[in-house]
């Protein structure tokens, strides 16, 4: 059990906001939040199964079924557990003492579960049968509160959809590359499977992926997007309509704004999917990587969560979640969080100034003093199991702080199992600055990767900086593209728009709205060409 005493330094930082006022007039000026610049990164101009696997509507069930491979449970806190708060270890004679800024906490527990991330192949991933399946999970001791970086193995295993309690075993893994652990399933017969990984450390300590399905068919697959068989997905965002070139460039779909609450939902009780069910009903005809952005966000939510009893805004979180599950089961990857730093930022506020409702509505700090986040992830790895839940947040790649902020809800997840990804939006103004030295942003992602996880591009825009012009955006490209592609803990990069003239900031664009290329295009398309055939994704066979 956790041994814990606290030493308060004063009242919780996330406690401020939570005393019922708003800190803005109204919601429809919430988006104006981040000070003289109001930086918004997600605010554009462009204004069925019942399965368990699938989720579920009852919020009791196991949202795995039976294990029949293992006594773990994929989101289970590890055994005699308590939360811990963030912060870094720093005990080396078997009790490490944890610092956070509020509070001092010491704890015991001999270890915490290791991650196990499939990155490769990605939900709704088809291939042809007889061909042989690549699979790639992610796995490290390191991120939680105990690390001791060993993984003994990792094991693979299928099952048919229609038939989950038939699991078989593929093989297990004792060698890794960078924590990358690869099996081979070859000749793979027609059907749809659904693939996991359990991660063994050297105390016995077990943890299953979420599940990845993917479709076995008789036809020939179809190469999508300038990455396909380079090892990682290329992804970009669908507004309000679908270009005809889209699956020319890109593998990956995330919507720009219409999966976000406020867009589903902005009327209680009524929910509107026509734009969210474009961008998905596209990834999912062209067996394409899904990302789901966003779950909470602090802007564009609904106006009527603000005067909700946190009983009644967990009820509705999680009715939102539930509707979400049952109409889109080939999510890929879900922003279950979005923009939560407000410590570590430029100008000492809220990243989304909404956030107060959040954190007052699903619990409040507590004492991990993430004790909301945690319910929220919970949810989420229950309704959700074959999607990677993922972090978002902007402002990392120039502000190691903000990283070390963002690691220490990432410690909290990882040590019950409840986190997968960490996502950096990886915009222009946190990153076009280091073109000259992109060393540092190699470091940078370095410092993301200790979280043990993923670290996927979420929202990638470049446009050269303060000067923005065809050459400054071609130079950034040219010097800082390559370090997300090549960084080995890196899973995916998706771009934020890329038809110049229709991107939410100016100068990023790298298609001319006439389908001719910008100089930044024309290199993209270069390196990823000259980079190494990896047998996915969108490959006819390896």
């Amino acid at each position: 059990m956790w041994l814990v005493f606290a030493l308060l330094w004063g009242v919780w930082a996330c406690d401020s906001g939570d005393d019922g006022e708003s800190p803005w007039g109204d919601n429809a000026d919430a988006n104006a939040n981040n000070g003289d610049n109001n930086y918004v990164p997600d605010t554009h101009d462009n204004n069925a199964h019942s399965s368990d696997w699938f989720g579920s509507d009852s919020h009791g069930s196991n949202p795995h079924g039976s294990d029949a491979h293992g006594s773990d449970v994929q989101g289970s806190d590890p055994p005699d557990s308590e939360s811990v708060p963030p912060g870094e270890d720093t005990g080396d004679d078997g009790t490490d003492t944890i610092v956070d800024t509020d509070t001092i906490v010491v704890s015991t527990d001999p270890n915490t579960p290791p991650s196990c991330v499939l990155t490769q192949p990605h939900v709704n991933a088809y291939f042809q049968q007889g061909s042989s399946v690549a699979i790639r999970a992610y796995a490290t001791d390191i991120g939680g509160s105990f690390a001791d970086g060993t993984v003994t193995k990792v094991e693979f295993f299928y099952a048919p959809v229609a038939q989950p309690a038939n699991t078989t075993k593929l093989g297990e893994q004792t060698t890794h590359s960078a924590h990358t652990y690869m099996q081979m399933w070859e000749n793979v017969p027609a059907g749809e499977y659904r693939i996991t990984a359990k991660a063994t450390d050297n105390a016995g300590a077990a943890f299953t992926s979420a599940g990845v399905l993917i479709t076995v068919g008789a036809q020939a697959v179809t190469q999508r997007g300038m990455s396909a068989c380079k090892g990682k997905y290329l992804g970009n965002i669908i507004p309000y309509s679908v270009r005809s070139d889209f699956n020319n460039y890109w593998n990956g779909v995330t919507a720009e704004n219409s999966c976000k609450w406020g867009s589903v939902e902005g009327t209680r009780n009524q929910m509107n999917w026509t734009q969210a069910d474009l961008a998905y009903n596209h990834a999912k005809n062209n067996h394409l990587m899904f990302r789901y952005h966003a779950l909470a966000w602090g802007s564009q939510y609904p106006s009527w969560i603000t005067s909700l009893s946190p009983q009644d805004f967990q009820a509705e979180m999680e009715e939102y979640m539930v509707a979400i599950a049952n109409r889109y089961p080939y999510i890929d990857q879900i922003d279950v969080l979005n923009e939560n730093l407000y410590q570590n930022t430029y100008n000492g506020q809220e990243h989304a100034a909404g956030t107060p409702y959040f954190r007052a509505g699903l619990g409040g700090p507590g004492e991990t003093g993430y004790d909301w986040a945690i319910w929220l992830f919970s949810k989420a790895r229950a309704h959700f199991p074959n999607a990677k839940l993922v972090l978002n947040d902007y402002e990392l790649e120039n502000n190691p702080p903000g990283i070390d902020e963002m690691l220490g809800l990432v410690k909290v997840l990882r040590d019950r199992g409840l986190i997968d990804g960490f996502g950096t939006q990886a915009h222009c103004f946190n990153v076009d600055g280091l073109v000259n030295t992109p060393n540092t942003l190699k470091t940078n992602l370095d410092r993301m990767a200790r979280g043990g996880v993923p670290v996927y591009a979420t929202e990638l825009d470049l446009n050269g900086g303060n000067n923005p012009s065809e050459t400054t955006q071609y130079n950034s490209y040219r010097n800082l593209f390559p370090m997300y592609w090549e960084h080995p803990a890196v899973g995916g990069v998706t771009l934020w728009g890329y038809v110049e003239g229709a991107t939410w900031k100016e100068g990023t664009g790298i298609l001319n709205a006439n389908g001719s290329k910008r100089a930044a295009m024309t290199w993209l398309e270069e390196y990823i060409a000259g980079r190494p055939n990896a047998g996915y994704p969108y490959c006819s066979g390896i």
